[in-house]
C-alpha cells in the first residue's frame, strides 16, 4: 500500500487502510507539508505587496510577512479539522458509522493533491503575480485588481481542479472509515465542497 495509490486507485487504498488501526502520523506530516506551503505562499504575497508600500510603512513588511505565513499555517490545520467535522457530521446523518479520527486521518490523505496545487501556487506567485498597478490608498479597488489580475484568477482554477481531486479521495475515503454507499458518501462530500467552491469563486464570478 503505497501513498501514490491514494490518487490512482483510492477505493483500493482505504479499503486495505481501514483495516489496520488508525495512524496519525503520516496525515499529521501531510497537513503540515501543506501548511508550510501555505505559509510560504503568504509570505510571498505580502512581501509583494510590502514593497509598494510608502517608505514610514515598509518598516513592518517583516512583521507582516511573518503574520501571514503564520495565518495561512494555521488556516491550512483549522480546514483539515472543519473539513473532517462537517464530512463526520453529514455522514453520521446519512447512517455513517466509525470514529471522528479515522475521519481525520482519511481527509488527510484526501489533501494530498493539495501538495502539488500549493507548488504551483508558490511558482505563480513568485514569478507572474505583479503588484505594481495596485492602489494600496482604496482597499475596495486593491480587492479588486487582485481579483481581475490573471495570475489569481490561474491559481483559483488550478485550485478548484485540485480541490474537486481531493473530493474523489475524500468520498471513498468515507466509503470506508465511515461504511457509506458510495451515493451518501457523495453527498457528505460534494454538498460542502460545492458550497466552498462556489464561497471561493463567487468574486471572481462576478468581476
Amino acid at each position: 500500500m503505497s501513498i501514490t495509490q491514494v490518487l490512482t486507485n483510492p477505493n483500493a487504498f482505504f479499503a486495505e487502510k481501514t483495516r489496520t488501526e488508525v495512524e496519525m502520523k503520516t496525515p499529521i506530516l501531510i497537513i503540515l507539508v501543506i501548511a508550510v506551503l501555505g505559509a510560504i505562499n503568504a509570505v510571498i504575497m505580502t512581501q509583494k505587496i510590502m514593497e509598494i508600500l510608502p517608505p514610514e510603512a515598509s518598516a513592518f513588511a517583516g512583521i507582516g510577512a511573518i503574520a501571514g505565513g503564520i495565518g495561512a499555517f494555521i488556516a491550512s490545520i483549522i480546514m483539515w479539522v472543519i473539513y473532517s467535522g462537517v464530512f463526520y457530521a453529514i455522514s453520521s446523518i446519512l447512517g455513517g458509522e466509525g470514529t471522528f479520527k479515522r475521519v481525520l486521518e482519511v481527509v488527510a490523505y484526501g489533501f494530498i493533491p493539495s501538495i502539488a496545487s500549493g507548488i504551483i501556487a508558490i511558482i505563480v506567485m513568485a514569478t507572474s503575480f505583479s503588484v505594481e498597478n495596485l492602489d494600496l490608498q482604496n482597499p475596495e479597488l486593491l480587492q479588486q485588481a487582485i481579483i481581475n489580475d490573471p495570475t489569481m484568477r490561474m491559481s483559483m482554477i488550478v485550485g478548484i481542479l485540485f480541490t474537486l481531486w481531493s473530493a474523489n479521495i475524500w468520498i471513498f475515503g468515507l466509503v470506508h472509515a465511515r461504511k457509506l454507499t458510495v451515493k451518501n458518501a457523495a453527498i457528505s462530500v460534494l454538498v460542502p465542497v460545492g458550497l466552498y467552491i462556489l464561497y471561493t469563486a463567487r468574486h471572481f464570478i462576478g468581476a
